[in-house]
């Protein structure tokens, strides 16, 4: 069985970081029958320095992963180290999520090219023009910085891109030839049936799930909740990333009216995200930006409608469908949605949630995204060793 050494940063059972784990978790579960995951992640979660209680340096088995937990600066830009722990593995091909960190990907790269062993890269969003705007003081430089020493044209490196724009953001500011860019949609999670269908017309529970930065533009969200009339309940999970953001976010709950209650109910545990989604009748969901938007995809697994900000996201076509898309710059629209789910009897919601369901599996077919998986690692891997 092939092996993929996967470099992750973070990993199960962190809970702060969102897509890149819930990605990485797919993929080891849809891909094991045909390759053996090795992952290397931080001992900590994010934002958060102290470590998982009796992690020590050696491989544990994490599901149906081997995982090595490392302390922070364990391989960073450190030859020897990383050509140590790649020959102990000997992997068959190495996954990197993000392309905007130097401090393994670089070292990774030269002992592959070395060994012969192949490298790919998942930008996980990054590199699509909208990110790279964003501190783009930053981004930029480093994208020359690459491009003229030629780091990501080497022979054994590879790009995976799940979409059009991060194809476009290779090309243009890495370089990158179009033949060394696999396009593969990211595999989704597995449909789960929606247990409780109870719905009251006049009343709705509204949830938001994510990590509570500027980018996914919570304090929006709450600010649609509360020009409602229906009675309505909103919570909100995931972590804090930035207190600054939050203190802004609590200003606005504060305003809420006597119809809506808000209430923050913390971090979700990876095992429990599915049962938290099905206790609510809509995900809300404004976000500034997405490359997948894997609670996006997690939320309609569950049977749950979703209201979504337009143009932001792969999921555009979910519109009347699996819930309702609308303008960012009419937020009168976001309440208009919610109270048309608010309104849904008991039979209304159940029609909903079917058609929920019918979208969901037109929109993933997660066979294909399997599929192109494997045969994105065969390819990659058959090309370096020729």
């Amino acid at each position: 069985m092939k092996r993929i050494l996967a470099f992750n940063d973070y990993y199960i059972p962190a809970v702060k970081c969102g897509g890149p784990v819930t990605s990485i978790r797919n993929a080891v579960v849809a891909l094991k029958d045909e390759f053996e995951f090795y992952i290397e992640a931080a001992n900590h979660d994010f934002g958060d320095n102290t470590p998982f209680p009796g992690i020590d340096d050696e491989w544990y088995n994490v599901g149906l992963a081997h995982v090595r937990y490392h302390k922070d600066g364990e391989l960073d830009f450190n030859l020897k180290k990383m050509e140590t722990f790649i020959r102990e593995v000997k992997p068959d091909i190495m996954w990197f999520s993000g392309l905007l960190v130097p401090n393994k990907i670089h070292n990774a790269i030269r002992v592959g090219e070395k060994l012969g062993i192949p490298v790919v890269i998942s930008p996980r969003g990054e590199a699509s023009p909208d990110r790279m705007c964003l501190k783009g003081y930053k981004k930029y430089p480093y994208a020359a910085f690459v491009s003229i020493l030629g780091i990501y044209k080497k022979k054994n490196v590879f790009f995976h891109a799940t979409s059009d724009d991060e194809i476009i953001g290779l090309k243009k500011y890495f370089h990158i030839d179009q033949k060394r860019i696999f396009k593969v949609p990211n595999i989704g999670v597995v449909a789960c049936e929606r247990l409780a269908m109870k719905k009251n017309a006049g009343e709705l529970r509204i949830m938001f799930i994510s990590r509570i930065h500027e980018v996914k533009n919570l304090h929006f969200a709450i600010r649609a909740v509360n020009k409602m009339k229906s009675n309505a309940t909103f919570d909100i999970y995931g972590p804090i990333e930035s207190e600054e953001y939050w203190k802004i976010c609590e200003g606005e709950i504060k305003k809420a009216p006597e119809n809506v209650h808000i209430n923050y109910c913390g971090k979700v545990d990876p095992n429990e995200v599915g049962d938290v989604y099905q206790k609510y009748d809509c995900f809300l969901f404004p976000t500034l930006n997405e490359n997948y938007g894997h609670v996006i995809a997690e939320a309609l697994a569950n049977g749950c409608q979703v209201v979504l900000s337009k143009g932001t996201t792969p999921w555009d076509d979910l519109h009347l469908k699996a819930g309702y898309v609308c303008q960012l710059d009419e937020i009168d629209s976001f309440t208009e949605a919610l109270e048309s789910i608010a309104a849904e009897s008991e039979k209304d919601f159940k029609k909903a949630v079917e058609s929920v369901y019918n979208y969901y599996s037109e929109k993933t077919n997660s066979n294909d995204a399997i599929i192109g998986h494997k045969r994105m690692f065969n390819k990659i891997i058959s090309d370096c060793l020729n």
